[in-house]
Formats: C-alpha cells, structure tokens, sequence
C-alpha cells in the first residue's frame, strides 16, 4: 500500500445538463483546503504550523492530491509554493505537487512554471468551464482575495479548514475578503491526535 490509497477522498457528485445532449453530466468538485489558527489567522501557517504536520496530517493531505487531478491557485500561494516544492526531497506528495497541472489566477502574471498556466480571460467562466470538464477532484490551497470570485459565483463545493491548536491572531484573516457572508454547512470533523481540527463545510443550495 502506498500514502496514495490512505484517506482518499471521494471524487464529485455534482451533476449538470449538457444543453446540446439533454445528458446530465458529473462536476468536478472544487475543495479549498487551508490551514487556520485558533485566531483566524491563516497568512503565515509556516510560522505555526509545521509541529502539526505530522503523520495523520501527510495521509489527509496525501489522500486529498490523490484524488486531484488539478490545482487551482491565486498568484501569492502559487508564488509561495512553486519556490518551495521544486527543491523538496521526493516523496509521493512532493512529487504529485511537482507533476500535477496547476492553473493560476492573477492579474499580473503572464507566464508561469511548475508545470502552471496562468488562467486566461474571466476567471469565474474559466473554472466553471474546467468543472464541467471530465476529470478528478481541483484542489485550491489557501484563501485569499480569489475566493471573492469563486464564492460569488459557487464554484467552491468544500471548504477543508484545518484549525490548528495555536493562539495566533494577527495577520491575514480566514474570509477577510469575503463580506456577503454566504451561509455553509457542516459535513464533517475529523480529529487528529494531535488537536487539530478536520472542519469540511460545504456551500448552502442557492
């Protein structure tokens, strides 16, 4: 057994009606996964929350990029981590973050690396365009001003907030973009033995 067939998580659901076929098709999920603090702090977690990156943590996070088959970034967190991850040792989590497509939302990049594209046009029309597309799971790292898009337009399916056992507070705040204030729901908590908190909201119907 590989760290790839622990904890997988389950592919999409959602389904929707190809006009020209009248076939109802399955979407691809889009899961947000970030790290959070007891504060609500979310902008440095390379501060506090490597102690928690322990073994229950490498199998959630293995088995969620296992079950991707994309990422999709805003410019910062894809800056962040196409500096890190090219450099790290091999293993099957750092590898599949090196090989697997990635597609990135900024407004100031034109090209990219690590093995990205950056999105091109109307950002909302591009990932509901990608979900509609066969395929696994899109896993979006971090939250920031693109969730503003995103959620204004329904295309995040679960939110994964680790909320880690640690008082920080000051710094970028989980949502801080977001001020409509969009109803979740909670559909799961999953515990580690190490105090951090699994919390899977999915997005309310409407």
């Amino acid at each position: 057994m590989t760290p790839f067939d622990l904890v997988a998580w389950p592919k999409a659901t959602n389904t929707w009606t190809n006009r020209t076929t009248g076939k109802a098709r399955t979407m691809r999920k889009l899961v947000e996964s970030t790290h959070v603090s007891l504060g609500g702090e979310i902008g440095s977690p390379q501060d506090w929350a490597v102690p928690y990156l322990d073994d229950e943590h490498s199998r959630y996070a293995t088995g969620l990029l296992a079950g991707a088959d994309a990422l999709l970034l805003g410019r910062r967190t894809y800056e962040g981590l196409s500096a890190a991850y090219p450099a790290m040792a091999s293993n099957p989590f750092v590898d599949r973050m090196n090989s697997i497509p990635k597609y990135v939302a900024s407004r100031t990049l034109t090209t990219a690396t690590w093995n990205a594209t950056v999105i091109p046009g109307d950002v909302a029309d591009f990932v509901a365009d990608l979900k509609r597309q066969p395929g696994g799971t899109i896993v979006k790292y971090g939250n920031g001003p693109l969730d503003q898009v995103l959620m204004a337009n329904n295309l995040i399916d679960e939110f994964h907030l680790l909320l880690t056992p640690v008082a920080a507070g000051s710094g970028q705040h989980l949502f801080e973009d977001i001020r409509d204030a969009p109803q979740l729901s909670l559909a799961d908590v999953r515990r580690f033995t190490s105090g951090v908190l699994v919390l899977v909201y999915t997005r309310e119907p409407g």
